[in-house]
């Protein structure tokens, strides 16, 4: 825990079925928060999948242009923008077999509980992993893919068709995401509950009614806005306790509440409120098969701006990054990776 180590590390190599990549843009995610603050959830033993555990690589959000392919690797050339998926799966346990891949009973990520991670100069991953770019999306973005697409799998979820309203607990990275996320699919009454002005700012500005959960009753507020309805689904993304508690107190009859955040431990829920209303309480993990995909065709028509909520930094000031996105001074951070020579170590 607040161990984070900037290390020389020898230039890897692709192997068989591998790419190699060299990195522009690697975020922080707010589960790289988490393993750095808390005490490590992912990495404190051997991943049942990779066998990775700590030291750890950083960065599973990251973006790069392919300069080195193994034997037997056709899905992309030398030169290719791309980013990359980076969950890893088995591929034999019933989820697996059962299309439901990204819930592995042996999940890995890239970054987090296998080898390699995008704070690195150079980071070396399974040519299945990869994800070409179109022309004209930039780097920038293409980093942004993997925070986007959970927000996207959590709004899929919910499932809110195009006139319906919907309300997104916490404006941080997934937060947006799913903001834009409900945006592209046509729910455009989309209220924010962030306590940071800075993130609240950012959520305005993109078209979303906004509230303070310190200001205001957030729950009898929806209820009044909607004439005592509720929205049609709530997407919780804070990791505040209190804050679900309001998400299902402001949702309609039957209403999906999405559950995507990190808590820090167990959390109490009173129950009564689920079922007097019948409310549907649906958890929401990474990003099933096609999610990239359609974010990355989302990003080419514009639906994923970037003004107003990215922050760029070098790898240096990491672990200042680190500091600001769980404060929330900032909203999200890209590490300019660049041609930097050195990996960054948890």
């Amino acid at each position: 825990m607040k161990d984070l180590r900037i290390e020389d590390m020898p230039e890897p190599e692709p192997g068989p079925g591998e790419v190699k990549i060299r990195v522009a843009y690697a975020g922080i995610c707010g589960t790289d928060v988490h393993e750095y603050f808390e005490a490590p959830r992912a990495t404190h033993v051997p991943n049942p999948l990779t066998g990775a555990t700590l030291p750890q690589t950083l960065g599973h959000e990251f973006a790069g242009t392919v300069v080195g392919r193994g034997a037997g690797v056709d899905r992309v050339a030398v030169d290719d923008r791309v980013c990359v998926r980076p969950i890893r799966t088995c591929g034999q346990c019933p989820r697996c077999t059962s299309g439901l891949s990204h819930l592995c009973s042996r999940l890995a990520a890239i970054g987090v509980t296998s080898p390699g991670g995008g704070l690195a100069e150079y980071v070396v991953v399974p040519a299945g992993a990869v994800h070409r770019l179109p022309e004209g999306l930039p780097l920038e973005q293409g980093a942004l893919v993997e925070p986007m697409a959970v927000g996207l799998n959590a709004v899929e979820r919910a499932g809110v068709g195009a006139g319906g309203s919907a309300l997104v607990t916490g404006a941080g990275a997934v937060g947006m995401g799913a903001l834009f996320a409900l945006k592209a699919h046509g729910v455009e009454d989309v209220t924010v509950v962030e306590p940071s002005p800075s993130r609240r700012a950012a959520a305005e500005r993109h078209g979303a009614r906004v509230l303070d959960p310190g200001a205001a009753d957030v729950a009898e507020e929806v209820l009044r806005r909607t004439g005592g309805r509720g929205v049609d689904a709530a997407i919780e993304c804070s990791g505040r306790p209190d804050v679900l508690d309001a998400a299902l107190r402001s949702v309609a009859a039957r209403a999906p509440v999405v559950l995507v955040a990190l808590y820090p431990g167990p959390v109490a829920l009173d129950t009564s409120v689920l079922r007097l209303a019948e409310l549907a309480l649906l958890g929401a993990e990474a990003y099933p098969d096609g999610v990239f995909e359609r974010v990355i065709g989302h990003m080419s028509d514009g639906r994923y701006p970037t003004d107003g909520w990215l922050d760029h930094i070098p790898l240096t000031e990491t672990v200042a990054g680190l500091h600001d996105v769980r404060d929330g001074r900032r909203l999200k951070v890209l590490v300019d990776v660049g041609a930097s020579d050195v990996l960054l170590h948890s």
